[in-house]
């Protein structure tokens, strides 16, 4: 009876590692594929907001306008070789239109009540960056609304912002290209896991469950001949 209750244990082992290493192959292949679009989408470049494809993300962009400096917003526990800080996002006016650009990474001050000092980014701009989706992450406090600029939150809920900033925003937002003159420190990638790592958890899964099965028959053999 112990042996049946261990074999069955073990299969219910070897299946849940096996369908976790299956999961990892499979999110390799997603991030894969993404990759190639990200590549593919990037040789053509947006000048006109009128004419956007039907799915724009990833495209390169470019745009001529302003930025609005009285409303920033800082995006909170962003990390640089270790050190907090924020990635700063500006409101950018252009073809009678709203997006939100993340000029990059600015360090945060020792203490958690001072804000940095912002650049202030005056005149007439012209942008070149990705399109891209908004940063949304797992949130279980909503952001305060206090009217108080700049903002500091643990989002980019465009939504939301929109009703802070009391105009539409166009729904993505603009990495700016790390070649840019006013672009900060650029931490931002389109992929944070390569397909390289998925694949190598899929190999310890794997070699996991074949590690299962070796004590397994060990284990049998052992009380077989005991």
């Amino acid at each position: 009876m112990r042996s049946v209750a261990f074999i069955i244990f073990s299969i219910a082992v070897v299946a849940l590692l096996l369908k976790l290493s299956w999961w990892q192959i499979n999110r390799a292949d997603e991030k894969q594929r993404l990759q190639s679009q990200i590549h593919h989408r990037q040789q053509t470049v947006i000048t006109d907001l009128a004419q956007l494809p039907i799915e724009p993300l990833w495209h390169s962009i470019t745009l001529e306008g302003e930025f609005d400096n009285q409303h920033p917003i800082l995006l909170d526990n962003q990390l640089y070789r270790g050190r907090p800080g924020y990635h700063l996002y500006l409101p950018f006016m252009s073809q009678q239109q709203r997006v939100l650009v993340n000029i990059g990474w600015i360090a945060a001050p020792p203490y958690r009540e001072i804000l940095p000092t912002l650049p202030q980014l005056n005149g007439h701009q012209i942008i070149h960056g990705v399109i891209a989706p908004a940063q949304q992450l797992l949130q279980f406090k909503p952001d305060a609304a206090d009217g108080q600029w700049p903002l500091r939150v643990q989002n980019i809920g465009l939504d939301w912002l929109t009703q802070q900033l009391q105009q539409p925003l166009l729904p993505w937002v603009i990495q700016i290209s790390a070649s840019s003159p006013i672009a900060l420190i650029q931490t931002w990638q389109p992929v944070v896991m390569g397909p390289k790592k998925h694949y190598g958890y899929a190999m310890q899964w794997f070699l996991l469950a074949i590690a299962v099965v070796l004590l397994c028959l060990w284990w049998l053999r052992r009380e077989r001949t005991a």
